[in-house]
């Protein structure tokens, strides 16, 4: 997570209200919805790759929330609250996306709000907002009472993949990246569809029943326009203005405004993390419109949900809405499309255009690395394979994202954690692979992978990477839990570490959106592949007996992209041009 929530209760000391939307039942629900939004966006513009987990951001987000952004002369009531969040650790927040989600989930699924128009608002009429906020954190926070519990105590060294698995409902939407970069792994995601003999019609039916459209050129241009027109700099804020003869638009934007109805999980529940109606309509209807008004006002109510409506949502949508009801496929056939055909072209074309011209590097993929040994059957040694010198980079690719049905994203209890199946987690996502077969059998492999450039007479130094498209896999706590597991599938499968054949790095964890951000910096020779990782190597090492230092085992790739790669370049030339987007 980012920072410490404030809670309701340590804030104003008393206990949280039973049924904290009584709080603001009273408001007109559309200005809710609209200051919630608000400080999402903020806390997130359209264009910014990070979160803004700063102080002042939050006591922008304060300054909207209580209308004094315009205000020379602040009120009392906002001088005191500010003045008594500030005397806070400077890791404590009163916002996170998480809290936003979270209250707009209750909100728009409450069915007691009143009609009420109120255009003038008295500070302590803001004041209930920020309450129902604050109410909000705290409820986030009531699966955090098992920690104190003993927990550490009774799991000992498991308690960090306990620990894994227990803030996935939280840190699942953290993890971001470059907006342009996600558009153009969408588009590409879109181009493998309709070049597919199996999925070209149902994609042009599914976007005709859903979107009123067949051209899917036309549907992704509407959509990535409208994501960076909808983003108003002055007020911070994500809304869309559309002309009521604008009939194509508003097919579309009525689509993504359709309330599901959902009956919101109970406090207690895990499942309310899920934030279904948000996740599958991202933006807000002012439902105040008449047939005769000339605009149609839309909020956006998450740029991010609305940005993965065209990528990691699409995935889903697709397969629930259109593939599973008609049976088109089965899941299978759906996963190995997306590996197979999308996913695995697009990481080596970022990896073609990342190394060419550098002459230092020998690359294989793919049929390259099928190999057969004598008595054994031929396998696929590696998704990917890198080496400078004797440094070599053994790549598991997975295109999988976690699924809630596998409990997964619900663990609360210890007993939670031991009922999920461990062995086909990693196994899914290429863990076992990674150690039982590429890391263990290099030796009996490399003189038959066709690379003649390594000296045998030298150590080779062996880089383990999981290149992963689930943003979850490459958060914090998953990559700090998963270093610690790989390390003992080595130990049980009887692989030194160190030995005067090879040395093992640390596992990394890859994102799919960390590559496309390296794509630049590799492509020109700014950085050594290589020496970035070892970079992160240096920035996770936790033997220093510093705590910050011994913290900086949490970081991700993410950090070391942040430290040493500059901001422009985190958008290679080719996506940042546009070429790839058709003009007509």
């Amino acid at each position: 997570m980012i920072g410490l929530p404030v809670k309701y209760s340590d804030f104003y000391g008393e206990d949280i209200p039973e049924n904290p939307l009584s709080l603001i039942r009273h408001l007109p629900k559309k200005e809710v919805i609209t200051t919630i939004s608000m400080i999402n966006a903020k806390l997130k513009p359209v264009s910014a790759t990070y979160f803004d987990d700063s102080r002042d951001t939050q006591l922008e987000c304060s300054e909207f929330l209580f209308l004094e952004n315009n205000n020379q002369q602040k009120s009392a009531l906002f001088i005191e609250l500010m003045r008594k969040y500030v005397s806070l650790e400077i890791n404590y927040t009163l916002y996170t996306r998480v809290t936003c989600l979270y209250a707009l989930q209750l909100v728009l699924g409450d069915s007691e709000f009143n009609d009420s128009e109120q255009h003038q608002y008295a500070p302590e009429d803001r004041e209930l907002i920020f309450k129902f906020l604050l109410c909000a954190n705290e409820n986030l926070l009531y699966f955090d009472r098992e920690h104190a519990r003993g927990t550490s105590e009774e799991l000992g060294e498991d308690f960090f993949e306990f620990f894994m698995f227990k803030e996935m409902p939280h840190n699942q939407y953290f993890e971001t990246s470059n907006p342009l970069n996600i558009f153009f792994k969408s588009w590409s995601l879109f181009n493998a569809l309709r070049e597919s003999n199996q999925f070209k019609e149902p994609l042009e039916d599914f976007l005709n029943e859903n979107f009123g459209t067949t051209n899917l050129d036309d549907y992704f241009k509407f959509q990535m326009y409208n994501y960076f027109k909808s983003y108003d700099a002055n007020l911070g804020f994500n809304y869309l203005n559309v002309p009521s003869t604008e009939e194509d638009a508003i097919v579309i934007l009525d689509k993504l405004s359709e309330r599901q109805n959902y009956c919101v999980p109970a406090t207690n529940d895990l499942k309310i993390f899920d934030f279904f109606d948000l996740k599958k309509s991202p933006i807000y209807i002012n439902e105040d419109f008449k047939e005769a008004d000339e605009l149609r006002s839309y909020v956006v109510l998450d740029n991010i949900f609305f940005i993965e409506k065209m990528y990691s949502l699409f995935v889903n949508d697709f397969w629930f809405d259109y593939l599973k009801p008609n049976e088109i496929c089965n899941r299978t056939d759906w996963g190995n499309f997306i590996g197979a055909t999308f996913f695995e072209p697009f990481l080596e074309d970022i990896f073609v255009n990342s190394l060419k011209g550098q002459p230092f590097y020998t690359y294989k993929s793919t049929d390259d690395l099928k190999i057969s040994l004598s008595g054994r059957s031929e396998i696929e040694y590696a998704d990917f394979y890198l080496r400078k010198g004797n440094k070599i980079a053994l790549i598991e690719a997975k295109s999988n994202y976690i699924p809630m049905v596998q409990g997964y994203k619900n663990v609360n209890t210890i007993e939670d954690y031991r009922n999920l199946n461990l062995t086909k987690f990693y196994k899914d996502f290429g863990l076992s692979q990674l150690t039982s077969k590429t890391i263990k059998y290099f030796h009996d492999y490399k003189m038959s992978l066709g690379d003649h450039g390594i000296k045998e007479s030298k150590r080779v130094h062996l880089y383990p990477v999981l290149l992963v498209n689930e943003p979850i896999l490459s958060s914090s706590y998953v990559s700090f839990a998963m270093r610690r597991r790989f390390l003992k599938l080595l130990e049980l499968e009887g692989i030194d570490v160190s030995n005067e054949q090879h040395s093992i790095n640390p596992l990394i964890i890859l994102n799919v959106a960390e590559l496309q951000s390296m794509e630049e910096t590799l492509n020109k020779g700014k950085i050594d592949f290589f020496k970035l990782l070892s970079n992160y190597y240096q920035m996770i090492d936790s033997r220093s007996l510093s705590w910050e230092k011994r913290m900086n085992a949490l970081c991700t790739i993410s950090h070391i992209v942040d430290k040493k790669i500059d901001a422009q370049d985190t958008v290679s030339s080719r996506v940042k041009n546009l070429n790839w987007i058709p003009l007509e």
